[in-house]
């Protein structure tokens, strides 16, 4: 994999003199360690189709770089992992990150790849959202193991991957089995979205796929349509949640399923609490921000705090257009507390 700058490569963007990027070659500790693949989200405007539309807006996205700018938003260090090129777009996905405290000091700088696109089409009830991929020959679909220095990607108290690097590559999933394993040998705890998607795996294959990384799992995360999908449970989603937990025998499984609520089995106890209402202009991301709010309550050790923030983000995320939660501490608390106000002046 070719690190090599492009004529005329500007020496003041991030990565552009080594591998790494923001931070010293020796890195630092932070909170949350997220790996995976950002893509350029484009989007027709609300109401258009992507057939039709003559403009698009464009967005940066990725379900691991969500996670991890809400995270940074509110005030806890994070880190992403993952590769980009040395190219415009490339540099608008590590601004993107770095504008909102992210650290990618061990993003790996590339030349003659490319960051992959997905297409968005918005829907409106009876109409779904759809979404189409376009993310084949990427800087990320090139990365092997070999490239990265574990010891500073899983320098972190939580490491968080989802099901969907997992899905993207035959060597993703060796990414995501080979992050978790070297969090849990040096003391991080290990945080897993199911995140599943139809378009990257069959359910089978992410059924097995999160059966064999489950011993290096301290947190699952999976909306309720997954666990009926992909491991045939059925009940509400409290039980749901049981089920899940014993299958797998992880001690913290939270269960989503959207205006019910989630629910989390947690180390032997159950904790619920109420979806918040929320008028959606955009639902994309909502998920992501709803792991970070989880990871949050996670690092305080509360339940409660995990179910509250993860609530107050994912609405908060669905209240703006793009994929990432770019909210503060006190605007998410503010809404987990139910203290909003409808017009501030």
């Amino acid at each position: 994999m070719s690190i090599g700058r492009p004529a005329g490569e500007r020496d003041d963007l991030p990565g552009v003199n080594g591998q790494r990027s923001g931070f010293s070659a020796g890195g630092r500790r932070v909170e949350v360690s997220t790996l995976g693949e950002a893509l350029l989200r484009l989007s027709p405007p609300p109401g258009e189709r992507l057939r039709d539309s003559g403009h698009f807006r464009v967005h940066v996205g990725g379900a691991e770089a969500n996670v991890a700018v809400a995270l940074a938003s509110v005030g806890v260090s994070t880190r992403w992992t993952s590769a980009l090129p040395r190219t415009v777009h490339g540099r608008r996905v590590a601004d993107s990150l770095s504008s909102a405290g992210v650290a990618l000091d061990t993003v790996r700088w590339t030349a003659g790849e490319r960051v992959g696109l997905y297409f968005a089409e918005m829907g409106s009830p009876p109409r779904p959202t759809s979404v189409v991929y376009d993310r084949a020959g990427t800087a990320f679909g090139s990365l092997s193991a070999g490239d990265l220095d574990w010891a500073a990607v899983c320098d972190a108290r939580i490491v968080h991957l989802t099901g969907i690097t997992a899905a993207v590559t035959p060597e993703s999933g060796t990414l995501v089995l080979r992050a978790a394993r070297e969090a849990r040998e040096r003391g991080a705890l290990v945080a897993y979205d199911v995140n599943y998607r139809a378009a990257l795996s069959s359910p089978e294959a992410a059924a097995s796929f999160t059966a064999g990384l489950a011993a290096d799992v301290d947190l699952l995360i999976c909306r309720a349509e997954d666990a009926r999908d992909l491991f045939g449970l059925t009940g509400d989603t409290s039980k749901l949640a049981n089920d899940l937990a014993e299958r797998l025998s992880i001690g913290r499984v939270v269960v989503t399923s959207g205006a019910d609520g989630p629910v989390a089995r947690w180390d032997g106890e159950s904790f619920a609490a109420p979806a918040l209402p929320t008028v959606a202009v955009d639902r994309i991301g909502a998920g992501d921000a709803f792991a970070a709010g989880v990871l949050w309550g996670m690092l305080d050790d509360s339940p409660e705090d995990a179910l509250s923030r993860g609530t107050a983000m994912a609405s908060l995320a669905m209240s703006v257009h793009g994929d990432q939660c770019r909210f503060s501490a006190d605007e998410v608390l503010e809404v987990a507390r139910g203290a909003g106000r409808e017009v501030r002046r």
